[in-house]
């Protein structure tokens, strides 16, 4: 039925919002994309992002694939509450919460930065759920150890004083410690994109960083390295079109293996 131009069944199907409580908190999020018989992408966004981040990518993904992005607690729709904010109780939140959504494992997992960090420990912790896992300039554990001191003081300050928005450092450092211990990921399907524009950087902190992306995509036995020249740390902004192909072949990768 189409009204003025509108197509109203669309207009319809595409009100995918929604609030679930996952025991005492409500987080919001969306489910998009055609209905096939593929593994759901599950996108875990970097420190302090919303799910609107995704924005220049959602509509050409769920063209392809079922999409599912959320918001983590205290951040965009989603309720605050008094948990902790490091990788292990979003890695549980997630869980819960896809599980209430109706979401169906296995998943391909897609973390973006600080993202990157919760999608690794929740497929080693729960590798049978996980299809396949897409790392974006994903962060390191290591990188607190190492990198500041090779930036410069501003860019130093300016590291140290991001974390406001969604825990606090100590909560990041807690994170760090937890994707430490976890364990490979066996040969789950890994791929690694990494942004080679990043001005923000010194020659030694952007070889260090190169180093940790290197080691994370010796993570699994069955992987991909891509570097993306023209991009920096937020990839699928700066190059929307190279992240849908990169999920394309995490796809592929996925459809190979099984």
């Amino acid at each position: 039925m189409k009204n003025g131009g509108l197509d109203m069944s669309k207009a319809i199907e595409n009100k995918i919002g929604q609030k679930l409580d996952i025991g005492g908190i409500e987080l919001y999020y969306e489910l998009l994309g055609k209905n096939n018989e593929g593994p759901t992408l599950v996108f875990d966004s970097g420190y302090g992002f919303t799910l609107e981040n995704w924005n220049p990518i959602k509509d050409d993904v769920s063209k392809f694939s079922k999409m599912f992005i959320y918001d983590r607690a205290g951040i965009g729709k989603s309720e605050w509450d008094d948990r902790p904010r490091h990788s292990q109780q979003s890695v549980e939140n997630l869980r819960i919460l896809l599980k209430k959504a109706g979401v169906k494992s296995p998943y391909v997992l897609v973390g973006h930065s600080f993202g990157g960090l919760n999608v690794r420990l929740f497929a080693s912790t729960y590798p049978e759920e996980v299809a396949g896992v897409v790392l974006l300039d994903s962060c390191h554990e290591d990188q607190n150890k190492i990198l500041p001191s090779l930036f410069t003081k501003e860019v130093r300050e300016n590291y140290y004083n991001q974390f406001t928005l969604e825990g606090s450092l100590n909560e990041v450092e807690e994170s760090l410690e937890q994707v430490r211990a976890s364990k490979s990921l066996g040969s789950i399907p890994l791929i690694v994109a990494t942004g080679g524009l990043q001005p923000f950087h010194t020659a030694k902190s952007m070889a260090a960083w190169m180093k940790f992306q290197r080691e994370l995509a010796s993570l699994s036995t069955n992987k991909k390295h891509i570097i993306v020249e023209d991009a920096g740390h937020v990839i699928h902004i700066d190059q929307p079109q190279i992240v849908v192909n990169v999920l394309k072949d995490m796809l592929d990768m996925v459809k190979n293996r099984t």
